[in-house]
């Protein structure tokens, strides 16, 4: 067993090339992710995100199975909440695995199956009733959530949980500071190694989750597209890989089939299911002039301009209009400045007066409460609305 710089307490020098040679023997079908591509040796944090049904998941706890046969290396699987982990909830999560006959493979025939007891996944070698005939004495894997991190803080210790998966980290809520008390429970995990990668798995279903923005990627999300990878590092030096994972040749064969006999219609939030884009909604817009000749003000009379939501360091400006068939509503625009008499909507700490926290209170609160529930409220972009909805989801979760 090697180390970095010779001393145990930096954690294991692992031999990346070794490993992906140990998964090249596994045989996965050339149709599905292979998570060796990716740049182990360069960065710390591996965003990967996809379309389903395409292996991401599968072959990460393969490479940590690898790992663990050849250095006793303990995977950490988190997901979100307690109930994530349950055993209804994770009880398919090694089906295709055992389907396949990897774990015999990597065990060289000792064990053909798992046991989930007590957060901890066991080998197992099962007869052809499934009857338990013999179980390994460690566990290759522990399953933790985000939601109970305070609890593992004084008591957990896993000296070899080097391969941190975050399973679905984009999901329509978040716990209040969730990116925080999963830093911190990647440091319970980790303590004083240098030797983890932290592994972020999705479905290509959000491009503005708030996580995106807490690892300085957010910008680079918005303009990257399917196949599309990147390097980043931090402003304080931490270094993202990045990849939207795009089908290969075989995988596009057999989903454009799927899709034309299934999904072929043209509704652009099908695009997560469909592997061609972000789900992508379709939001109201104003409605175009009866006359195009006509002036602006003769349709909308702007009441106000002085809101504002700002959410992952972005701003939207909540013009409330007045149309000649609508009405009153709000008109949702990006914005780039705010001035000294602005309201802006917030779920972050409150810079100066100007901020309210969520939708602010009292009768400004009801007020545009009212006009989000009777629908009064139109967007100039589908971005726009799919960055507003990502906020609304936010801070419905907000005490």
């Amino acid at each position: 067993m090697k180390y970095i710089n010779d001393n145990p307490e930096f954690g294991i020098q692992y031999d990346w090339k070794k490993i992906r040679k140990e998964f090249d023997k596994l045989q996965i079908p050339a149709d599905v992710y292979d998570p060796t591509t990716a740049p182990l040796e360069k960065a710390k944090y591996f965003v990967e995100t996809s379309e389903r049904n395409i292996g991401k998941t599968t072959n990460w706890l393969l490479l940590g199975m690898i790992m663990n046969d050849m250095y006793g290396n303990i995977i950490q699987y988190i997901r979100q909440t307690e109930n994530m982990i349950m055993p209804k909830s994770l009880k398919n999560l090694f089906s295709v695995i055992v389907e396949c006959g990897y774990i015999s493979k990597i065990t060289d025939g000792k064990y053909n199956n798992v046991i989930y007891k007590s957060r901890r996944y066991y080998y197992t070698f099962t007869d052809e009733s499934g009857k338990v005939i013999e179980q390994a004495a460690e566990h290759f894997m522990f399953c933790g959530n985000i939601e109970k991190a305070e609890d593992l803080k004084s008591s957990y210790n896993a000296p070899t949980g080097d391969l941190i998966i975050l399973d679905e980290f984009i999901g329509k809520y978040y716990y209040p500071n969730e990116f925080v008390r999963f830093c911190d429970l990647v440091k319970t995990i980790i303590r004083g190694r240098r030797s983890p990668i932290i592994v972020m798995l999705a479905n290509t279903i959000n491009p503005h989750s708030m996580y995106y923005n807490e690892l300085e990627i957010y910008d680079d999300i918005q303009q990257m597209q399917i196949g599309e990878k990147r390097m980043i590092e931090t402003s304080r030096g931490t270094k993202v890989y990045i990849e939207i994972i795009g089908a290969t040749v075989e995988k596009k064969r057999k989903n454009n089939i799927i899709n034309q006999l299934f999904f072929g219609f043209r509704n652009p939030m099908l695009g997560s299911i469909t592997g061609e884009n972000w789900a992508v909604k379709c939001y109201p817009h104003i409605p175009e002039l009866p006359d195009q000749s006509a002036e602006e003000g003769d349709y909308i009379e702007i009441v106000s301009r002085e809101m504002y939501i700002y959410y992952n360091n972005k701003y939207v400006r909540m013009d409330l209009v007045r149309h000649y068939q609508l009405g009153l509503c709000l008109y949702l625009h990006w914005a780039t400045r705010t001035y000294n008499d602005s309201i802006i909507f917030t779920a972050v700490d409150r810079q100066d007066a100007r901020y309210r926290y969520k939708l602010g209170s009292g009768k400004l609160q009801k007020f545009v409460k009212q006009l989000f529930s009777e629908n009064r409220v139109y967007y100039a972009s589908n971005d726009v609305g799919s960055f507003v909805e990502s906020y609304l989801q936010y801070i419905a979760k907000l005490p």
